[in-house]
């Protein structure tokens, strides 16, 4: 497709190239991608990528923004906390299956910027805190409500919920996507509320 550079809304454009990158990292990496791509995917040229992000760097922080903003839309628009809030992490796994493509961004994202300083590294270990935060103060709120045991470690647990669905994440590509991600999140958190049943 040739490059033309076709007048598009701003928004709609925006949203074109934060897809098409989001498509070219999650199988080139951050470091095996370029402007160009981007632009090549989208159908405009370089400049027409440029325009609505400076470097390449804003673009993953764009990328990773955009579906900090989805996640956090869709909280909002359930309406849900504590126990809630967990179940919905239920339909995590289905969504993680639904869009491959962001799965392995954050994946790829996180082995390229594990111990290298930069703002990329500063939004995921961002995004890390936000998504603990968000999963304590779930199931503190769960406690306090009696929807879960008193005594339970809302640190502890949080962590562990994280650390499962990242590993499964991992695991569900390196097997070749083999079995079913959205039913291995919805088990796990079905028997972590079972096991925290007041």
């Amino acid at each position: 497709m040739a490059a033309t550079d076709q007048p598009a809304p701003p928004a709609t454009r925006r949203s074109q190239i934060l897809r098409a990158a989001a498509e070219l990292f999650s199988t080139s990496g951050a470091r095996g991608t370029s402007i160009a791509a981007v632009a090549s995917r989208v159908g405009i040229t370089d400049a027409g990528v440029l325009y609505h992000f400076k470097t390449k760097e804003h673009l993953l922080l764009g990328v990773l923004d955009e579906y900090g903003r989805e996640v956090q839309t869709e909280i909002q628009r359930a309406g849900v906390h504590g126990v809630s809030l967990l179940r919905m992490v239920r339909e995590w796994g289905a969504g993680m299956e639904e869009r491959p493509e962001i799965s392995a961004l954050l994946i790829v994202l996180t082995a390229e910027h594990l111990t290298v300083d930069s703002s990329v590294r500063q939004a995921l270990q961002a995004r890390y805190r936000k998504g603990t935060e968000r999963y304590e103060t779930a199931f503190a709120q769960a406690a306090a409500a009696g929807d879960l045991r008193p005594d339970l470690d809302p640190h502890h647990e949080a962590a562990a919920l994280i650390a499962h669905l990242d590993g499964i994440r991992l695991q569900w590509f390196l097997t070749d996507r083999s079995f079913s991600m959205a039913d291995s999140v919805r088990r796990y958190v079905d028997d972590t509320l079972t096991r925290l049943a007041p």
